[in-house]
Formats: structure tokens, C-alpha cells, sequence
């Protein structure tokens, strides 16, 4: 009897562990190649607040991005999508150095009705820990432990004491539970630190979205 309690209460808290975490099985790490369609339009975009390891999305290094203006129309949005959007206005008051692009990109982090907040680097929804490549903070794909590895190493960033200070402190960033409304997402870019996204403007109104950005444009 009681070893089979103890199988019960270890298989709750398994499920337990399970329903804490929000997975994203779908959303691929690296871009495609698209064929262009006639009513698809490529993106120069030089921001690099979606680059990783390879530096993905700047266009000087890989070429133009697709985007699919109509895409929404006709399909529901998703954690994980990559969209384009009009650049809600900052508050210059407490960003007065920063000059957005008027059209930036970034990905759908959490969706209308849902709770978002960061603790320690890490993304929950709902409650949930957002358990994929990009549910934490990254610095061009490197987590904390990796990132801290590769310092000053050849052909790596340097970075001294004070670099490191605002690096750790990034790693470990922390953001109160945002409730996101009717019509609004959170968005956010790959490296935090590069991007313009809700982290800087707040929740995007999806009237701003402008199509789904759906890899690289492929050169005829």
C-alpha cells in the first residue's frame, strides 16, 4: 500500500512539474528560405535584436527577410511567430538616446488575456515557464554560463568588471507580472539587449502588425 502511494504522489508530481512549463514544439531556431510570392514584400532590416549565434534577420548579412502581409487574414497568431510591425512610440523621457526604427521585428512572447513576468532571466506565462530557445535571456544566443565562458577569449567580446556587472544583472533581469489586454502582445526580440519590443514600449496593439516574417527572401 504504501508503495503505491509513493508511485501515486511520485507520478502528481511529475504532472505537477509538467503543467508548469509551456512548451513550444512548433517555432523553428533558424529561418528558412522562402520563395517569393507576388503579394509578399522583402524587408531590409538592419536592427540585430533578433540575431543569435549566426545573425539571423540582419539583412547586410544574410539578404532580405520575407514578410507576408496577408498572413494574419487568414491564419490565428502563435507564441514563437516572428512578425513586422509599426514601432509604437517611446518614452524619450526615460529612453532619450534611443531612436527606433519605424518598422521593427520581433517575436509573439505571450498572447491577448495571458500574464506575462521575467524572473531571474526567465520567461513565465501564466505562471508557466516558457520552456523553449527563446524563454530566457540570451546575449547572440549564449545563455549566462556559456556567455561568462567565452569572455576574452580570442576572437571573443572583451569585457571588464563593470561589462560584466550589467551582463550578470541582464542575465538575471526581472519584470513584474504584465496582464496583456484585448487586441495587445507582448513581442520580444532574441537579444534582449538589441531589441525594441515590449520590454522598452510596452504591449504591441496587433494593429501595428504589418504581416508574419516568415524566414530569409530567396535570390532569384
Amino acid at each position: 500500500m504504501k508503495k503505491s502511494l509513493l508511485v501515486v504522489g511520485s507520478l502528481l508530481f511529475i504532472l505537477g512539474c509538467e503543467e508548469s512549463r509551456l512548451t513550444d514544439f512548433v517555432t523553428q531556431e533558424t529561418p528558412m528560405k522562402v520563395e517569393m510570392k507576388p503579394d509578399f514584400i522583402a524587408v531590409e532590416n538592419d536592427n540585430d535584436g533578433m540575431a543569435r549565434s549566426n545573425l539571423e534577420y540582419i539583412s547586410k548579412d544574410r539578404g532580405k527577410i520575407a514578410v507576408d502581409p496577408n498572413f494574419f487574414k487568414q491564419n490565428e497568431m502563435h507564441r514563437g511567430d516572428i512578425i513586422y510591425y509599426q514601432t509604437p512610440e517611446i518614452d524619450k523621457g526615460k529612453y532619450p538616446n534611443l531612436n527606433p526604427p519605424v518598422y521593427s521585428i520581433s517575436r509573439i512572447i505571450a498572447l491577448p488575456g495571458e500574464e506575462l513576468e521575467i524572473k531571474k532571466g526567465q520567461i513565465y506565462v501564466n505562471h508557466k515557464r516558457l520552456d523553449t530557445f527563446y524563454g530566457k535571456a540570451l546575449s547572440w544566443g549564449l545563455g549566462e554560463k556559456a556567455y561568462f565562458k567565452s569572455l576574452n577569449s580570442p576572437g571573443s567580446e572583451m569585457c571588464d568588471d563593470a561589462c560584466k556587472s550589467t551582463m550578470k544583472s541582464y542575465f538575471n533581469k526581472d519584470l513584474a507580472s504584465v496582464k496583456i489586454p484585448v487586441d495587445h502582445l507582448f513581442v520580444m526580440g532574441d537579444t534582449w539587449a538589441r531589441s525594441i519590443d515590449s520590454l522598452v514600449f510596452g504591449t504591441l496593439p496587433t494593429d501595428r502588425i504589418k504581416g508574419k516574417v516568415l524566414g530569409y527572401a530567396k535570390v532569384e
